[in-house]
């Protein structure tokens, strides 16, 4: 019965299970799940919850930034004492949480790193280029893949992201994405333009050469890249270059207006910056 409440709950916000006997209580970590909707082999998802006592639990996606509370009894039918330790004991799953989430990322931080660093760098011949028409900026390559940096602003390296010849990307499972971005590089003096992908953010590069460029990695991480900016540069102009469809229009609408930036879209439905530029003939 508990079980199909927290299901029910995740389902109101959009994380489901593709496996719900995943969801069960009293797991001496964090579970971790493939959410529907979701790229095959992920694990977005995440559930932690107790039984005794008032049963109660987190949940959440790592992709979408999301995290909710569940609860089998409303707040306010709790006595006070019950609602103090309800609290402390939530507070001490999302603390749990966020350690092995922590503990995670530097590992995966300090070998992406080394990795990166002793790779080569990408030619504009790589397939994923050629086919997108940009040069490769800031971009290694390990085999057939190219391979991205996601950094902060002081440079550290925190995850990568890997392209195909045929565009399908991946993250390093494990690695922190929100906030962080890819830097494609410009003017550092110019206005800074915050794509959402690689290839769209190095199509603007082309088109406004006087700006300073760095890709989200995709719309979800939009806003975190953007609060991270400003509070990097608090008086320089900041547009989101957002692609021309629905996710990509909120996330950097509602990016824009929390820093005060300004909004760009293409001006056709389906369009991102780089299918603009092709149809401009801005290529490399």
């Amino acid at each position: 019965m508990m079980t199909r409440q927290v299901l029910d709950d995740m389902l109101s916000v959009g994380i489901v299970p593709s496996n719900p006997g995943q969801i069960v209580f009293d797991t001496p970590s964090m579970v971790r799940f493939h959410v529907a909707g979701d790229k095959k082999g992920t694990i977005n998802g995440f559930w932690r919850g107790f039984s005794d006592g008032i049963p109660a639990g987190v949940f959440g996606s790592w992709k979408t930034g999301q995290q909710h509370t569940w609860c089998a009894k409303a707040i306010a039918k709790m006595s006070n004492d019950e609602q103090a330790e309800t609290r402390r004991r939530i507070e001490a799953i999302r603390a749990q949480r966020e350690a092995e989430q922590a503990n995670a990322q530097g590992e995966v931080a300090k070998a992406a790193t080394e990795r990166f660093r002793a790779l080569p760098e990408a030619s504009a011949d790589h397939p994923y280029c050629v086919r997108k028409r940009i040069k490769p900026h800031n971009a290694k390559v390990d085999g057939n893949l190219l391979i991205l940096a996601i950094q902060d602003w002081g440079g550290a390296i925190h995850s990568l992201q890997t392209i195909a010849p045929n565009g399908s990307k991946m993250m390093l499972k494990g690695g922190a994405k929100k906030g962080y971005h890819i830097h494609i590089g410009g003017n550092p003096a110019g206005r800074l333009l915050i794509a959402e992908g690689y290839a769209t953010a190095c199509s603007l590069a082309m088109m406004d050469p006087d700006a300073e460029v760095i890709a989200a990695v995709d719309a979800y991480n939009l806003k975190a890249v953007s609060q991270a900016a400003r509070e990097r540069f608090p008086e320089r102009e900041i547009v989101l270059c957002a692609d021309h469809d629905p996710v990509g229009i909120k996330c950097a609408t509602a990016a824009a207006k929390g820093i005060g930036g300004l909004l760009l879209v293409p001006p056709e439905i389906g369009q991102d910056w780089n299918d603009y530029a092709l149809a401009q003939g801005v290529t490399k």
